[in-house]
């Protein structure tokens, strides 16, 4: 029997056949709902049409249709509106196994499953499945339409198909159904966020890893509008749904001109934003994994010839062209008697605080109430272009995954010497988490529980520890800057 004849599947829908590769298998491009196209496009998905025989689950399916992307984490791979799949890498032994499903990144505009950095090998390997997916992005997954019910949130309803195909299906690849852990980066935890707040995601994932999100949302009348503008640019008038129906994806992703789309409050599919579900305890309540990066901004600015000034006033105009008005207090904290580097140094902690680090403290405080949560930053600074990039956003995934040595993984890392350590680390430690619930190895200091009294924090660095509320002058300036209780 050869190794593609082993490594076979029986779904609800009809066989697979993957590959074997030594001790794990792996199926690629399994579809988890019918192609989202002519009268489906924007509209919820529906689960797959059954096949007969075999079918193969050797090739990745098609990345969702998307516009560039930053240069450092552009997509590869054909696009197509048939790309609602997903891929499983498995232990070849008996399971049943701890899961893991990773919903990638790309402010919900750009990304896939399918790139090299997510490739699951190490964490199947290490006796753990791990399935990673593509879902609708832009205005295809996020556009609201009156006429189309859930539109607004339609790549959110395609990662709840996933989960619902996991639920249903996982066994079949030595998978445990009552041990699966949602896990993603940047969009990929907003959306993790947000399906915990949303009624059909419950039940589907029973533990959460956050890494690097924006908690931001649209209410409807915000939503309405982004949609009156596309639909100006495309010169719709009347009934809008039949147009866009027909339109090439091409002239929808030319007229979007959004460099990120946001999840909407509209009643239904997300009765709540994330903090008010919270408050409410309208929110699931799963064991947490939670974090941030130390240097998450510099992603888009270290590289950005304009941010590479010694005019002070130019510097805090450009960071609030970006990223919101510098309150009086936080101008005094940050920005006060600094000028040049000093100053970019700053407003790269001031861009860092806000938008991601403190979203990750005020979730994990009210989470550690009443259930298990652990919070990290990443504090390892790559190498790549002169050291520039430091530990920004998105530098820990070649780590948490174990693929840093991935041809080109270096133009993001760097080549520092002590990678393999930090990569053991985090990977072992994600690894524990999908298993156990707990994050503790013997490769890192013993990692305590979060609460908001002490706030233990692992610093993943060259050499990894745990420090007591390690930004606490800065979260407490964002509580009160936000009336956070």
């Amino acid at each position: 029997m050869s190794d593609l004849a082993k490594a076979r599947a029986l779904t609800d829908v009809g066989r697979l056949q993957g590959e074997r590769h030594g001790d794990l298998n792996i199926w690629r491009g399994v579809p988890y709902a019918k192609p989202p196209v002519g009268p489906l496009r924007f509209a919820p998905p529906e689960p797959p049409e059954p096949w007969s025989g075999l079918r193969d689950a050797i090739h990745f399916g098609a990345v969702a249709p998307q516009v560039p992307s930053h240069p450092l984490l552009a997509e590869d791979g054909p696009q197509s509106e048939n790309c609602l799949t997903l891929n499983v890498w498995a232990p070849a032994s008996p399971g049943p196994h701890p899961v893991l499903v990773w919903i990638h990144g790309g402010a919900l505009v750009t990304g896939s499953g399918r790139r090299p950095t997510y490739d699951g090998t190490s964490f199947a390997h290490h006796g753990v499945v791990l399935v990673t997916l593509n879902y609708r992005l832009g205005p295809l997954g996020f556009l609201h339409l009156r006429d189309a019910p859930g539109s607004a949130n339609a790549g959110l309803l395609d990662q709840v198909a996933a989960l619902a195909w996991v639920q249903r299906n996982i066994s079949a690849f030595g998978g445990d159904p009552d041990r699966v852990t949602a896990a993603g980066e940047s969009a990929g935890a907003l959306s993790i966020a947000t399906l915990l707040c949303m009624p059909a995601a419950r039940g589907l994932f029973h533990q959460a890893i956050l890494e690097s999100f924006i908690p931001v949302y649209r209410n409807r009348a915000q939503a309405e509008q982004d949609t009156r503008a596309f639909l100006d640019r495309l010169a719709i008038r009347g009934d809008p749904l039949p147009a866009l129906r027909r339109l090439p994806v091409e002239t929808l992703l030319a007229s979007y001109q959004r460099g990120v789309a946001w999840p909407t409050v509209d009643g239904t599919t997300l009765p709540q934003a994330l903090w008010e579900a919270v408050a409410s305890g309208g929110s699931m309540k799963v064991p947490m994994l939670v974090g941030s990066n130390k240097d998450e901004i510099r992603l888009w600015s270290a590289l950005d010839p304009a941010w590479h000034t010694e005019d002070a006033e130019k510097f805090v105009a450009l960071f609030e062209q970006t990223w919101g008005p510098i309150n009086p207090a936080e101008r005094a904290h940050y920005v006060a008697g600094r000028s040049g580097s000093d100053l970019f140094d700053s407003l790269i902690r001031l861009g860092t605080m806000r938008a991601f680090a403190f979203p990750a403290q005020r979730l994990a405080a009210a989470q550690a109430q009443d259930t298990p949560t652990w919070v990290y930053r990443f504090d390892w600074e790559s190498t790549a272009f002169d050291g520039r990039l430091k530990a920004c956003h998105a530098m820990e995934l070649p780590f948490v995954f174990n693929t840093w040595e991935t041809p080109g993984t270096e133009l993001l890392t760097g080549t520092r010497p002590d990678r393999p350590r930090l990569a053991h680390q985090m990977h072992q430690a994600w690894i524990a988490f999908a298993q156990h619930g707990d994050p503790n190895t013997p490769a890192l200091p013993h990692w305590p529980r979060y609460d908001a009294t002490t706030r233990p924090t692992m610093l993943f660095a060259g050499e990894s520890q745990v420090a007591q509320d390690p930004d606490g002058a800065e979260r407490r300036l964002q509580e009160q800057l936000q009336a956070v209780p």
